[in-house]
Protein backbone atom coordinates (compact mmCIF):
# COMPACT_ATOMS: atom_id res chain seq x y z
CA UNK A 1 0.00 0.00 0.00
CA UNK A 2 1.37 3.42 -0.97
CA UNK A 3 0.77 5.98 1.77
CA UNK A 4 1.93 9.59 1.64
CA UNK A 5 2.21 11.68 4.79
CA UNK A 6 2.31 15.44 4.23
CA UNK A 7 4.06 17.27 7.06
CA UNK A 8 7.28 16.64 8.97
CA UNK A 9 6.26 17.82 12.42
CA UNK A 10 5.08 15.95 15.51
CA UNK A 11 1.90 14.64 13.86
CA UNK A 12 3.66 13.58 10.67
CA UNK A 13 6.52 11.71 12.29
CA UNK A 14 4.19 10.11 14.87
CA UNK A 15 2.05 8.94 11.95
CA UNK A 16 5.05 7.49 10.16
CA UNK A 17 6.22 5.71 13.32
CA UNK A 18 2.75 4.24 13.95
CA UNK A 19 2.52 2.97 10.37
CA UNK A 20 5.98 1.41 10.54
CA UNK A 21 4.96 -0.49 13.67
CA UNK A 22 2.03 -1.90 11.69
CA UNK A 23 4.29 -3.08 8.89
CA UNK A 24 3.92 -0.21 6.40
CA UNK A 25 6.67 1.86 4.74
CA UNK A 26 5.13 5.29 4.09
CA UNK A 27 6.54 8.26 2.23
CA UNK A 28 6.73 11.65 3.94
CA UNK A 29 7.26 15.11 2.50
CA UNK A 30 7.99 18.32 4.41
CA UNK A 31 7.94 21.68 2.62
CA UNK A 32 10.80 23.12 4.69
CA UNK A 33 14.36 22.07 4.05
CA UNK A 34 14.43 20.95 7.66
CA UNK A 35 12.35 21.39 10.78
CA UNK A 36 13.59 24.19 13.05
CA UNK A 37 11.35 23.99 16.12
CA UNK A 38 13.78 25.50 18.64
CA UNK A 39 12.59 27.90 21.31
CA UNK A 40 9.33 26.16 22.11
CA UNK A 41 8.28 23.47 24.52
CA UNK A 42 5.64 20.81 24.95
CA UNK A 43 3.65 19.89 28.01
CA UNK A 44 2.36 16.34 27.64
CA UNK A 45 -0.50 15.26 29.95
CA UNK A 46 -0.72 11.60 30.88
CA UNK A 47 -2.75 10.51 27.87
CA UNK A 48 0.02 11.79 25.58
CA UNK A 49 2.54 9.71 27.52
CA UNK A 50 0.35 6.65 27.06
CA UNK A 51 0.20 7.29 23.30
CA UNK A 52 4.00 7.61 23.17
CA UNK A 53 4.27 4.30 25.00
CA UNK A 54 2.27 2.66 22.22
CA UNK A 55 4.77 4.04 19.75
CA UNK A 56 7.55 2.48 21.86
CA UNK A 57 9.04 5.89 22.61
CA UNK A 58 8.00 6.74 26.16
CA UNK A 59 11.31 5.77 27.76
CA UNK A 60 13.25 7.95 25.30
CA UNK A 61 10.94 10.89 25.96
CA UNK A 62 11.20 10.44 29.73
CA UNK A 63 14.98 10.65 29.51
CA UNK A 64 14.72 14.00 27.72
CA UNK A 65 11.83 15.45 29.73
CA UNK A 66 11.00 16.94 33.10
CA UNK A 67 8.43 15.15 35.23
CA UNK A 68 5.51 17.45 36.10
CA UNK A 69 3.76 16.51 39.34
CA UNK A 70 1.55 19.53 40.05
CA UNK A 71 -0.46 22.25 38.39
CA UNK A 72 -0.76 25.61 40.16
CA UNK A 73 -2.78 28.65 39.19
CA UNK A 74 -2.15 32.04 40.83
CA UNK A 75 -3.58 35.49 40.44
CA UNK A 76 -1.44 38.25 38.94
CA UNK A 77 0.01 39.11 42.35
CA UNK A 78 1.26 35.57 42.85
CA UNK A 79 -1.40 34.45 45.34
CA UNK A 80 -2.31 30.77 44.99
CA UNK A 81 -5.82 30.10 43.69
CA UNK A 82 -5.77 26.35 43.09
CA UNK A 83 -3.38 23.41 42.94
CA UNK A 84 -3.89 19.96 41.41
CA UNK A 85 -1.85 16.85 42.08
CA UNK A 86 -1.42 15.85 38.44
CA UNK A 87 0.84 12.93 39.32
CA UNK A 88 -1.94 11.33 41.33
CA UNK A 89 -4.69 12.14 38.80
CA UNK A 90 -2.84 10.57 35.86
CA UNK A 91 -1.25 7.75 37.88
CA UNK A 92 -3.01 4.88 36.07
CA UNK A 93 -2.60 6.48 32.64
CA UNK A 94 0.85 8.00 32.25
CA UNK A 95 3.17 10.61 33.70
CA UNK A 96 2.86 14.30 32.79
CA UNK A 97 6.03 15.33 31.01
CA UNK A 98 7.48 18.54 29.60
CA UNK A 99 10.37 18.92 27.16
CA UNK A 100 11.68 21.17 24.40
CA UNK A 101 9.82 20.72 21.15
CA UNK A 102 13.00 19.97 19.24
CA UNK A 103 13.77 17.11 21.64
CA UNK A 104 10.41 15.44 20.99
CA UNK A 105 10.76 16.06 17.28
CA UNK A 106 14.23 14.49 17.24
CA UNK A 107 13.03 11.39 19.10
CA UNK A 108 10.11 10.83 16.73
CA UNK A 109 12.17 11.46 13.62
CA UNK A 110 15.06 9.32 14.82
CA UNK A 111 12.77 6.35 15.44
CA UNK A 112 11.90 5.99 11.74
CA UNK A 113 13.58 3.19 9.82
CA UNK A 114 11.46 2.49 6.73
CA UNK A 115 9.92 5.86 5.92
CA UNK A 116 11.13 7.59 2.77
CA UNK A 117 11.42 11.23 3.88
CA UNK A 118 11.95 14.19 1.57
CA UNK A 119 12.53 17.71 2.88
CA UNK A 120 12.10 20.84 0.80
CA UNK A 121 9.21 19.29 -1.11
CA UNK A 122 5.57 20.34 -0.91
CA UNK A 123 2.41 19.30 -2.71
CA UNK A 124 0.93 21.63 -5.30
CA UNK A 125 -2.05 19.55 -6.34
CA UNK A 126 -4.13 16.66 -5.08
CA UNK A 127 -7.09 14.79 -6.59
CA UNK A 128 -8.74 12.64 -3.93
CA UNK A 129 -10.63 9.96 -5.86
CA UNK A 130 -12.60 7.06 -4.38
CA UNK A 131 -9.80 4.54 -4.82
CA UNK A 132 -6.58 6.61 -4.99
CA UNK A 133 -5.06 10.09 -4.84
CA UNK A 134 -3.18 11.75 -7.63
CA UNK A 135 -0.54 14.10 -6.16
CA UNK A 136 1.56 16.78 -7.82
CA UNK A 137 4.72 17.89 -6.03
CA UNK A 138 6.64 21.17 -6.06
CA UNK A 139 9.53 19.49 -7.89
CA UNK A 140 7.08 18.85 -10.79
CA UNK A 141 6.89 15.12 -10.18
CA UNK A 142 3.58 13.28 -9.81
CA UNK A 143 2.59 10.07 -8.06
CA UNK A 144 -0.46 8.00 -7.20
CA UNK A 145 -1.15 6.90 -3.62
CA UNK A 146 -3.70 4.66 -2.00
CA UNK A 147 -3.95 7.18 0.83
CA UNK A 148 -2.73 10.71 1.54
CA UNK A 149 -2.56 11.80 5.19
CA UNK A 150 -2.46 15.53 5.84
CA UNK A 151 -0.39 16.07 9.00
CA UNK A 152 0.70 19.56 7.97
CA UNK A 153 -0.62 21.66 10.83
CA UNK A 154 -3.11 24.44 11.28
CA UNK A 155 -2.27 26.03 7.91
CA UNK A 156 -2.62 22.66 6.19
CA UNK A 157 -2.16 22.59 2.44
CA UNK A 158 -3.97 19.26 2.25
CA UNK A 159 -7.00 20.70 4.07
CA UNK A 160 -7.06 23.73 1.83
CA UNK A 161 -7.07 21.50 -1.25
CA UNK A 162 -9.74 19.01 -0.16
CA UNK A 163 -11.86 21.27 2.08
CA UNK A 164 -11.34 24.79 0.64
CA UNK A 165 -14.26 26.25 2.62
CA UNK A 166 -12.68 25.41 6.01
CA UNK A 167 -10.52 28.18 7.46
CA UNK A 168 -8.88 28.53 10.89
CA UNK A 169 -10.71 30.98 13.16
CA UNK A 170 -9.13 33.39 15.63
CA UNK A 171 -10.01 32.65 19.28
CA UNK A 172 -9.19 36.12 20.60
CA UNK A 173 -5.64 35.81 21.91
CA UNK A 174 -2.08 36.28 20.73
CA UNK A 175 0.81 34.50 22.42
CA UNK A 176 4.56 34.53 22.95
CA UNK A 177 6.58 31.37 23.59
CA UNK A 178 10.23 30.83 24.47
CA UNK A 179 12.61 28.71 26.54
CA UNK A 180 14.90 30.32 29.08
CA UNK A 181 16.90 29.53 32.20
CA UNK A 182 14.83 28.58 35.22
CA UNK A 183 16.28 31.36 37.35
CA UNK A 184 13.33 31.49 39.76
CA UNK A 185 13.18 27.77 40.56
CA UNK A 186 9.77 27.05 39.03
CA UNK A 187 8.50 23.58 39.89
CA UNK A 188 5.54 22.04 38.12
CA UNK A 189 3.05 23.64 35.76
CA UNK A 190 2.66 27.20 37.06
CA UNK A 191 0.30 29.85 35.70
CA UNK A 192 -0.62 33.42 36.67
CA UNK A 193 -3.89 34.99 35.53
CA UNK A 194 -4.47 38.70 35.11
CA UNK A 195 -7.14 40.63 33.28
CA UNK A 196 -7.01 39.46 29.68
CA UNK A 197 -3.49 38.08 30.15
CA UNK A 198 -1.88 34.83 31.22
CA UNK A 199 1.68 33.86 32.13
CA UNK A 200 2.68 30.20 32.25
CA UNK A 201 5.98 28.50 33.01
CA UNK A 202 6.82 24.79 32.88
CA UNK A 203 10.23 23.23 33.52
CA UNK A 204 11.55 21.33 30.49
CA UNK A 205 14.82 20.21 32.11
CA UNK A 206 16.78 20.67 35.33
CA UNK A 207 17.96 24.09 34.14
CA UNK A 208 15.42 25.41 31.67
CA UNK A 209 11.79 26.47 31.68
CA UNK A 210 9.29 26.93 28.87
CA UNK A 211 7.48 30.27 29.11
CA UNK A 212 4.12 30.97 27.49
CA UNK A 213 2.36 34.34 27.64
CA UNK A 214 -0.91 35.32 26.02
CA UNK A 215 -3.03 38.42 25.76
CA UNK A 216 -6.57 39.11 24.58
CA UNK A 217 -6.54 41.55 21.65
CA UNK A 218 -8.71 42.22 18.62
CA UNK A 219 -7.42 40.35 15.60
CA UNK A 220 -6.60 43.53 13.71
CA UNK A 221 -4.48 44.79 16.62
CA UNK A 222 -2.14 41.81 16.87
CA UNK A 223 0.66 43.56 15.01
CA UNK A 224 0.52 46.39 17.51
CA UNK A 225 1.68 44.15 20.34
CA UNK A 226 3.91 41.78 18.37
CA UNK A 227 7.14 43.64 19.20
CA UNK A 228 6.06 45.11 22.52
CA UNK A 229 8.12 44.33 25.58
CA UNK A 230 6.59 41.54 27.64
CA UNK A 231 7.86 43.31 30.74
CA UNK A 232 5.73 46.32 29.82
CA UNK A 233 2.66 44.28 28.84
CA UNK A 234 2.82 42.37 32.13
CA UNK A 235 4.20 45.23 34.20
CA UNK A 236 1.40 45.02 36.80
CA UNK A 237 2.11 41.34 37.51
CA UNK A 238 4.14 40.39 40.55
CA UNK A 239 5.30 36.97 41.54
CA UNK A 240 7.47 34.04 40.59
CA UNK A 241 7.09 34.19 36.79
CA UNK A 242 7.71 37.87 36.08
CA UNK A 243 11.54 37.74 36.34
CA UNK A 244 11.56 35.17 33.52
CA UNK A 245 10.32 37.86 31.12
CA UNK A 246 13.58 39.75 31.47
CA UNK A 247 15.31 37.13 29.36
CA UNK A 248 13.00 37.17 26.35
CA UNK A 249 14.99 35.44 23.63
CA UNK A 250 15.60 36.37 20.02
CA UNK A 251 13.90 33.11 19.05
CA UNK A 252 10.68 34.01 20.86
CA UNK A 253 7.74 32.73 18.84
CA UNK A 254 4.78 35.09 18.42
CA UNK A 255 1.46 34.15 16.87
CA UNK A 256 -2.29 34.40 17.01
CA UNK A 257 -4.19 31.50 18.54
CA UNK A 258 -6.58 29.85 16.13
CA UNK A 259 -8.80 26.81 16.01
CA UNK A 260 -10.04 24.49 13.28
CA UNK A 261 -13.49 22.96 13.65
CA UNK A 262 -14.84 20.76 10.88
CA UNK A 263 -17.50 18.00 10.70
CA UNK A 264 -15.52 15.62 8.48
CA UNK A 265 -11.81 14.85 8.30
CA UNK A 266 -11.56 12.89 5.06
CA UNK A 267 -12.63 13.06 1.47
CA UNK A 268 -12.02 10.18 -0.89
CA UNK A 269 -8.59 8.80 -0.09
CA UNK A 270 -7.28 11.94 1.63
CA UNK A 271 -7.54 12.39 5.40
CA UNK A 272 -6.42 14.88 8.05
CA UNK A 273 -4.86 14.31 11.47
CA UNK A 274 -3.65 16.56 14.28
CA UNK A 275 -3.92 20.34 14.01
CA UNK A 276 -4.77 20.08 10.32
CA UNK A 277 -8.08 18.50 11.36
CA UNK A 278 -8.83 19.95 14.79
CA UNK A 279 -6.45 22.64 16.06
CA UNK A 280 -7.63 24.26 19.27
CA UNK A 281 -6.38 26.78 21.79
CA UNK A 282 -3.64 25.48 24.14
CA UNK A 283 -5.92 25.63 27.20
CA UNK A 284 -5.97 21.84 27.53
CA UNK A 285 -2.35 21.39 26.34
CA UNK A 286 -3.63 18.54 24.18
CA UNK A 287 -2.33 19.50 20.73
CA UNK A 288 0.52 17.00 20.70
CA UNK A 289 -1.43 14.41 22.66
CA UNK A 290 -4.37 14.46 20.25
CA UNK A 291 -2.04 14.28 17.24
CA UNK A 292 -0.13 11.26 18.59
CA UNK A 293 -3.40 9.54 19.52
CA UNK A 294 -4.69 10.26 16.00
CA UNK A 295 -1.62 8.62 14.51
CA UNK A 296 -1.99 5.45 16.55
CA UNK A 297 -5.72 5.09 15.87
CA UNK A 298 -5.27 5.78 12.16
CA UNK A 299 -2.49 3.21 11.77
CA UNK A 300 -4.45 0.64 13.74
CA UNK A 301 -7.56 1.23 11.62
CA UNK A 302 -5.58 0.82 8.38
CA UNK A 303 -4.01 -2.40 9.64
CA UNK A 304 -7.28 -3.81 10.97
CA UNK A 305 -9.62 -3.04 8.06
CA UNK A 306 -8.88 -4.50 4.64
CA UNK A 307 -10.99 -1.76 3.07
CA UNK A 308 -9.55 1.76 3.36
CA UNK A 309 -12.99 3.36 3.29
CA UNK A 310 -13.92 1.34 6.37
CA UNK A 311 -10.60 2.28 7.99
CA UNK A 312 -11.18 6.00 7.48
CA UNK A 313 -14.69 5.73 8.87
CA UNK A 314 -13.44 3.79 11.89
CA UNK A 315 -10.75 6.41 12.54
CA UNK A 316 -13.25 9.24 12.35
CA UNK A 317 -15.88 7.49 14.47
CA UNK A 318 -13.38 6.71 17.21
CA UNK A 319 -11.56 10.03 17.29
CA UNK A 320 -14.15 12.73 16.74
CA UNK A 321 -16.07 12.46 20.05
CA UNK A 322 -12.81 12.66 22.01
CA UNK A 323 -11.48 15.59 19.98
CA UNK A 324 -14.86 17.37 20.21
CA UNK A 325 -14.66 17.11 24.00
CA UNK A 326 -11.19 18.64 24.07
CA UNK A 327 -12.19 21.50 21.78
CA UNK A 328 -15.30 22.27 23.83
CA UNK A 329 -13.27 22.23 27.05
CA UNK A 330 -10.75 24.63 25.51
CA UNK A 331 -13.57 27.04 24.64
CA UNK A 332 -15.05 26.75 28.13
CA UNK A 333 -11.72 27.25 29.89
CA UNK A 334 -10.87 30.24 27.69
CA UNK A 335 -14.29 31.73 28.41
CA UNK A 336 -13.80 31.36 32.15
CA UNK A 337 -10.58 33.38 31.91
CA UNK A 338 -12.60 36.30 30.50
CA UNK A 339 -14.92 36.47 33.51
CA UNK A 340 -14.56 39.47 35.83
CA UNK A 341 -11.40 38.89 37.84
CA UNK A 342 -13.05 38.57 41.29
CA UNK A 343 -15.57 36.01 39.98
CA UNK A 344 -12.95 34.04 38.10
CA UNK A 345 -10.60 33.91 41.07
CA UNK A 346 -13.40 32.80 43.40
CA UNK A 347 -14.42 30.01 41.03
CA UNK A 348 -10.84 28.76 40.85
CA UNK A 349 -10.41 28.92 44.62
CA UNK A 350 -13.57 26.92 45.24
CA UNK A 351 -13.69 24.62 42.22
CA UNK A 352 -10.31 24.70 40.46
CA UNK A 353 -9.29 21.14 41.25
CA UNK A 354 -12.77 19.79 40.43
CA UNK A 355 -12.82 21.66 37.12
CA UNK A 356 -9.46 20.17 36.19
CA UNK A 357 -10.67 16.66 36.91
CA UNK A 358 -13.93 17.24 35.05
CA UNK A 359 -12.04 18.40 31.94
CA UNK A 360 -9.52 15.58 31.87
CA UNK A 361 -11.36 12.54 33.27
CA UNK A 362 -12.72 11.48 29.84
CA UNK A 363 -9.12 11.38 28.56
CA UNK A 364 -8.17 8.77 31.14
CA UNK A 365 -10.05 6.26 28.98
CA UNK A 366 -7.82 4.49 26.51
CA UNK A 367 -8.13 5.23 22.79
Amino acid sequence: MRILIVGGGIAGFAMARALELKGFAPELVERRLDESPGGMGFYLPGNAGRALARLGLLDSVREAAALIKTQRIMDQRGRLLTVTDTEDFWRDCGSCLSLPRDALHTILRGALERTNTRFGVSITGITPATDACEVVFSDHTTATYDLVIGADGIDSTVRRMIFPAIQPSYVGNVCWRFITQNTTGIEGWTAMLGKGRTLLAIPVSDEQVYVYADMAVAEDESERVRHASLQSLFGDFAGPLVPLLADTRQDTHFGSIQQVVMPHWYRGRAVLIGDAAHASSPSMAEGAGMAIEDAWVMADAIATHQDLDAALQAYSTKRQPRVDWVQKQCVARDKMRTLPVPARNLILKLLGDKLYKRSYTPLLASV
